[in-house]
């Protein structure tokens, strides 16, 4: 599972949901992607947590997906903010929610990659 954290500073989130929906359509169309479970946040960001096969899959996407964030700050004038947390889900996408993906994105914060929450940068092995 990835957890998708967008933001930008404080009345710049004009565009933020264009960009979204570019990177949901990039995604639909990418090798490896899965689905999507949609989070609300009342706080001006944007989260998306999405099921991917594999974090090499997911790797592809972001590299694939640099120009749209480009788009987005030329248009915005600011570049997004981005706190991505993956995991590995055994049930897929039944059962996550907006919590789950917070407390995972806060346990990283404060623990660092492990195997409740992990990085593209410091990937863990699937569970056995």
């Amino acid at each position: 599972m990835e957890s998708l954290l967008l933001g930008v500073p404080s009345g710049g989130d004009r565009g933020l949901d264009t960009l979204v929906a570019a990177l949901r359509d990039r995604a639909q169309g990418s090798p490896g992607y899965l689905g999507e479970v949609h989070v609300d946040r009342p706080d001006g960001h944007r989260g998306v947590v999405a099921l991917w096969r594999s974090p090499t899959d997911l790797r592809s996407f972001v590299h694939a997906a640099h120009p749209d964030l480009l788009s987005f700050r030329a248009t915005a004038g600011v570049f997004p903010t981005v706190e991505r947390t993956l995991w590995w889900s055994a049930e897929g996408a039944a059962g996550v929610t907006a919590d789950d993906a917070e407390r995972r994105a806060a346990h990283l914060r404060k623990h660092g990659p492990g195997r409740r929450a992990f990085t593209l940068r410091s990937p863990v092995p699937a569970p056995a």
